[in-house]
């Protein structure tokens, strides 16, 4: 019987399937290993993980005005950047800790890597809120798009900085011997279309994301792309399946309700339509319907057919667009159910958790 790995690169090579590769994503690893065919490990960059709670070192103060927070703001002497070796160190400890109990274990392996518009905005995040300590929850004020259009020069002398690690990074990953691909978790679109500038997505945005799969792929390993929002957007998904081998999770509508991710299916099947078949996509399980406790498993697992039905299992990596929400488990009586039925769907055994 071939293994979910193998399932996996057959995938990538755009062969026909039996059925797709499952992929659950949890920060709950034991489950993720158990219930699907890929496990990421998430190599998240330990040594700024205070950001999210003390604030970013380019945040905004209270009370200070954008003008003048641009006026004071220095990217290179505001902040101790660490040594290359130091980053790398603090993103593997994350992984390897995600990973290494499943080592003997037949699953495809994904390193997610942190990209520089992500961390542009993490730096600059304010503290968090009592609010956030109670649900765990962390919020940025989109402070990186306002340097943007405030001071140009600045944001991409901050950018370059921060994308410069991630290229390290993405080298470092592709190196390792258990890694079949690595994942680049970079947001940049809202349901609206894009965040930031044309000119800046065009020029520099695409310009290193070819650079990380570059050197991800000359090592051998397949090339993930992370990006919630309708990459749609522009027809920008054209350009990124052009430079990425996986994209993830095509948020491109919302998916909160039955009748929403009928419609998000059929624009999802409508973008494979129209870029043909570039990448994989990693998508078709909408997480708000998982943990949603007033939709049945029938209800759901109805919109995971239809998405099949409209896309095909050809280059589809069945996935969750999201891992369960703080607080939020697979192990739910309903939320298992409902995995349950993918797997059923996928010809596969129920999985007790």
């Amino acid at each position: 019987m071939i293994s979910g790995r193998e399932l996996v690169y057959k995938v990538y090579e755009g062969e026909e399937v039996g059925r797709s590769p499952l992929h659950f994503e949890s920060v709950e690893k034991e489950h993720e290993a158990k219930l699907g065919d890929i496990l990421l490990g998430h190599g998240w960059i330990s040594l700024w993980e205070n950001w999210f709670y003390d604030g970013g070192p380019f945040r905004r103060l209270n009370g200070e005005s954008v003008g003048e927070w641009v006026d004071r703001l220095d990217v290179e002497a505001g902040f101790n950047w660490p040594s290359i070796d130091e980053v790398i160190e603090s993103s593997y400890e994350g992984f390897w800790g995600n990973v290494k109990p499943f080592k003997g274990k037949d699953l495809f392996i994904v390193y997610e890597i942190i990209g520089p518009t992500e961390h542009a905005e993490y730096s600059m995040m304010p503290p968090r809120p009592e609010s956030g300590f109670k649900y765990d929850l962390a919020y940025h004020n989109l402070d990186f798009a306002k340097l943007l259009v405030a001071n140009r020069k600045k944001a991409i002398r901050l950018y370059d900085i921060l994308a410069k690690y991630t290229l390290e990074l993405a080298k470092f990953a592709s190196e390792l011997e258990i890694v079949d691909a690595v994942r680049v978790a970079d947001d940049a679109f809202a349901y609206t279309g894009s965040i930031y500038p044309k000119w800046f997505m065009e020029n520099h945005y695409l310009r290193w994301h070819r650079l990380f799969t570059n050197a991800i792929k000359h090592r051998g390993k397949k090339a993930i792309l992370h990006c919630d929002g309708d990459v749609s957007s522009m027809n920008f998904v054209a350009k990124l399946a052009e430079i990425y081998d996986g994209i993830h999770p095509l948020d491109v509508h919302t998916k909160s309700t039955p009748e929403s991710a009928i419609q998000w299916a059929r624009k999802v099947a409508n973008i494979r339509r129209n870029i043909g078949w570039k990448a994989v996509f990693h998508t078709g399980i909408s997480i708000d319907l998982v943990v949603n406790d007033n939709v049945s498993v029938e209800e759901f697992v109805k919109t995971v057919k239809f998405y099949i039905q409209q896309h095909g299992m050809k280059m589809l990596v069945l996935s969750v667009t999201h891992r369960p929400y703080p607080g939020r488990s697979f192990s739910e009586p309903l939320a298992l159910a409902k995995v349950n039925a993918v797997r059923k769907l996928m010809g596969l055994n129920e999985v007790r958790l």
